[in-house]
This record gives structure tokens, C-alpha cells and sequence, in this order.
């Protein structure tokens, strides 16, 4: 699989909303968004911290949107998945409202939910279930973690594709992952996440230290944590909307990661809702 251009997607029900916000706005030569775990847990339409966050991404001058995974709850009957999807939508509308920002979104195991057809209408709306693509001087590779027959890893043909473009990418200035189970959780999904399958898991992480991968931005548990291993930044941010199981000591706050990229450096900037 090459890379791929990306595509903005279309948005309906454009909603201002104010919003207040614990850091200052950020400007940059190219900045770049990551959100994930926006799903309400029922409480229809859409979880209400995500029209705020996406608010606040629209007004950055953010570039570019990644995603972590589980932007709706997830259903076995495909006319849910959609409504779901419908209503995601509507409080992703935001988003846009300065300017077309285009999105690469990691599935997750709501999204998917184990069911071959709900993996096909994530491929409708968003394109591919992994893929890669340059942006800003970078590198951006996004995985899947939640395949519907091999959740929790990222399978042997997907280890192998991934080795591929690693070694065929040129003149990245830095390379960036999105995926949605970490390898190295600190939460509830400690033992359930890419940590279940220990050999593979680090099998995982030698590669990205071997091809100087710089960040990997996971999902899956709703809070925000960062750790650095052997010159690999790991970041899990999934304060997108979903209800939070952490303290806020311990990360559990809505929020976005908002990254910026100046000359030769760049820099991770929790945004977080200020309540």
C-alpha cells in the first residue's frame, strides 16, 4: 500500500460554540491535531466535549486532524453504525470552520466492534483501515489496531507493510503514528492492549526505534499520558468526549494534542477544557 493524499471530509451542521481553554493559542509554520475516544456512551447526538474541542482545533490554524479511535460507540446493525457516524459528524463540524482540514483517522475496536461490515463502512467514510502519507516535511503512518479478526495487534501483514514504507520513506523530517491501543498503557486496559501479546508488542516497538520513529499517539484508555522510551515518544490521548475513568492528576481531562513543527523541532501542547 503507498501513501496516499488525503482528503478533507464533507461536514454538516456547522456549530459555533465558545469554549475556554488552559493554554494560550499556538501558531506555527505547520501544526497538526490529534483526537481520539470522542464516543458519547449513549448520550445522543455526540459526546458535548467534542464540538468544543473541534472548535477550538478549527480556530489553531491546524493543518491536519489525526485520529486514535472510537468516535462512536459501535453497534452489530450496520443502520446504527451509520446514524452513529451521522452524528459524529455533527460534532466534528466545527473543525472546519476557518479552513478545510483534512483528517486521517485510526479505527477502533468500537468502531469496528469485531464485524467485517463495520470495518467496510470505516473504509467508505475514511478510506483506508491503515496507511501512510507525507505532510509538512513529515512522515504520518496510521495502523489498526482493531482488525476485525486480529483485535488488540497489529496483524503479521500489516507488521510487514509497515517494515516496507519505514525503510522506503525519504527525507522525513520527523515520522508520526497514530493507532488506537497503546503499547504501553497505564490505566484500565493495562494487560488489554497491545501489551496482551508482550513479543509482538515489542517486536513493534524495536522497529520504531530502529527506523527513529519520533511519536506514537494511541488511544483506547480516556486520559492523557506521556512516556518516553529508548528515544520513542508515546502519547495517549483519549480525552476526546468519552467519559473519563481517571483523575485529572492522572490525565483524566478532555483534551486534544495540538503539535507543532518549526524549522527542526517540534513540540506536543495538551489543549484541555478548562471547566
Amino acid at each position: 500500500m503507498k501513501c496516499r493524499a488525503l482528503v478533507p471530509i464533507a461536514l454538516v451542521c456547522v456549530i459555533l460554540a465558545s469554549s475556554g481553554w488552559s493554554q494560550e493559542e499556538a501558531t506555527g509554520t505547520f501544526a497538526f491535531a490529534v483526537l481520539g475516544d470522542s464516543r458519547p456512551a449513549g448520550k445522543a447526538p455526540y459526546a458535548p466535549a467534542l464540538e468544543r474541542l473541534c472548535a477550538d482545533i478549527g480556530q489553531t490554524g491546524a493543518d491536519l486532524l489525526l485520529g486514535t479511535g472510537d468516535y462512536i460507540d459501535g453497534s452489530s446493525n450496520q443502520g446504527v453504525v451509520r446514524a452513529q457516524y451521522s452524528h459524529f459528524f455533527q460534532g466534528l463540524a466545527p473543525l472546519q470552520s476557518s479552513k478545510r482540514i483534512p483528517v486521517a483517522f485510526a479505527p477502533g475496536n468500537h468502531d469496528i466492534v469485531g464485524i467485517p461490515a463495520n470495518e467496510r463502512i470505516f473504509e467508505e467514510y475514511f478510506g483506508h483501515l491503515y496507511f501512510s502519507f507525507n505532510m509538512g516535511g513529515c512522515h504520518f503512518i496510521v495502523l489498526n489496531t482493531d482488525g476485525a479478526h486480529t483485535s488488540g495487534m497489529v496483524d503479521d501483514r500489516q507488521l510487514q507493510w509497515l517494515r516496507a514504507d519505514l525503510a522506503a520513506r525519504e527525507d522525513a523530517l520527523f515520522t508520526f503514528v497514530a493507532l488506537h491501543q497503546p503499547l504501553y498503557p497505564v490505566d484500565g486496559h493495562k494487560g488489554s492492549s497491545l501489551d496482551a501479546h508482550p513479543q509482538r508488542r515489542d517486536a513493534l516497538h524495536a522497529l520504531f526505534v530502529e527506523q527513529g520513529v519520533d511519536c506514537v499517539f494511541a488511544g483506547h484508555e480516556h486520559l492523557y499520558n506521556h512516556q518516553e522510551k529508548d528515544g520513542v515518544h508515546y502519547f495517549i490521548t483519549g480525552g476526546g468526549g468519552a467519559p473519563l475513568y481517571a483523575s485529572p492528576d492522572r490525565g483524566g481531562f478532555h483534551h486534544y494534542l495540538l503539535v507543532r513543527i518549526k524549522g527542526n523541532r517540534y513540540e506536543v501542547i495538551v489543549r484541555k477544557i478548562t471547566e
